[in-house]
């Protein structure tokens, strides 16, 4: 099987995934009947969870303090900060090229969903180890906040794999060209 590291996200218009004190209530301020965007069977065909310290603790004292919503599957969050005891998740300070073997070496079968925020995805770029980008475009501007891509990645050319409209939001499907190299592991 062909693995994948894949970025499955949603930003405003203008390029924010979160506004400047980490809100993202704009994700679900979208008219009309929510849309849906795939995401159910998006998360069973992953196999493993990257995620970075700040959306780590959005999830865990914000978005969903009672239970962790990714029980079951293997999560990994690369923070440089110490964080008690979760049995949900695996922190870990390493690289992400690193992160990335050490997850082939547990021998992960699957794709691999890079969850965020815009610093981890920053970091992967540099390495160059996104295969794919599904980005979704909800149809607000917020005028500020978190951006999708932080300043200080690589020049990244992408294919266009598909564009299409689900409602009111945009869905983007972009591909690392292929070089030489299949996927991560290869």
């Amino acid at each position: 099987m062909r693995n994948k590291l894949i970025l499955y996200i949603a930003m405003s218009l203008d390029g924010y995934i979160a506004e400047k004190d980490g809100n993202i209530r704009f994700l679900d301020e979208t008219p009309g009947p929510a849309p849906d965007l795939g995401y159910e069977k998006f998360y069973h065909s992953m196999q493993a969870i990257i995620l970075g310290g700040k959306t780590y603790r959005q999830i865990k004292n914000e978005l969903s303090p009672d239970r962790w919503p990714y029980e079951g599957m293997p999560c990994y969050v690369c923070t440089r900060r110490q964080h008690p005891y979760d049995p949900n998740v695996q922190f870990t300070s390493l690289p992400p090229g690193q992160q990335v073997l050490d997850l082939v070496s547990k021998e992960h079968t699957g794709n691999i969903w890079l969850m965020g925020g815009g610093e981890i995805i920053r970091c992967f770029m540099r390495e160059n180890l996104i295969d794919q980008y599904y980005i979704y475009v909800m149809p607000t501007a917020l005028g500020g906040g978190i951006p999708l891509f932080p300043a200080g990645f690589p020049k990244t050319t992408l294919t266009l794999e598909s564009c299409k409209n689900i409602g009111e939001i945009v869905e983007l499907i972009y591909q690392k060209p292929a070089s030489g190299c299949q996927g991560l592991f290869t």
